[in-house]
């Protein structure tokens, strides 16, 4: 079993930015919270004049996808994330709130950087999970790190790939055969 950071292509593709300022707050709220109920479309728009992909950046922790995204791999994302539409002038274009937060780090196996005070995590420098408590997820944030990028699965990663959908990036981040 692999797990893989999702990430996005921002160097190769068009980008989205927003529209209006927009409170760090309301970012920050991208922690596994849930939205859905009260959603209302953000207005965003091109970054550039590039080509987009399926996948265009706007911020690292909230995956954004286009309607062929969405629909190749809408039974991975349903109860694991809420699909939040945009409003991007002519475009569709979805956030992917990502609501399932899982406590699943094998902390004895992970080797990580703590604050000062010795118990909170400031970042890891390689992660080791829990396999029984990540076997069948497919898309999740870890307690530890809400506002990061969310871990995907090789099922996930690999619906992607098998539909050539771009913009889509993946790092490598634990192998349960090599820990």
């Amino acid at each position: 079993m692999k797990i893989w950071l999702l990430d996005c292509d921002v160097d190769n593709y068009d980008n989205l930015t927003w529209k209006n300022d927009i409170d760090i707050d309301e970012v920050q709220t991208f922690d596994g919270r849930q939205k859905l109920m009260n959603w209302n479309p953000v207005q965003v728009k091109r970054m550039y004049d590039r080509e987009f992909s399926n996948s265009p950046g706007l911020s690292s922790h909230i995956p954004i996808f286009d309607k062929k995204a969405v629909d190749t791999l809408k039974d991975l994302l349903i109860g694991n994330a809420e699909i939040l539409q945009l409003d991007c002038e002519g475009w569709e274009f979805y956030a992917i709130n990502v609501i399932k937060v899982l406590d699943c780090i094998d902390y004895d196996k992970s080797e990580y950087k703590t604050f000062r005070d010795g118990k909170r995590i400031m970042r890891f420098i390689k992660y080791a999970f829990d396999i029984s408590k990540v076997k069948n997820e497919h898309l999740f944030k870890i307690v530890d790190e809400p506002l990061r990028r969310p871990f995907v699965s090789d099922e996930f990663r690999n619906r992607i790939l098998e539909n050539n959908l771009t913009g889509f990036k993946f790092e490598l981040v634990w192998d349960s055969d090599k820990n």
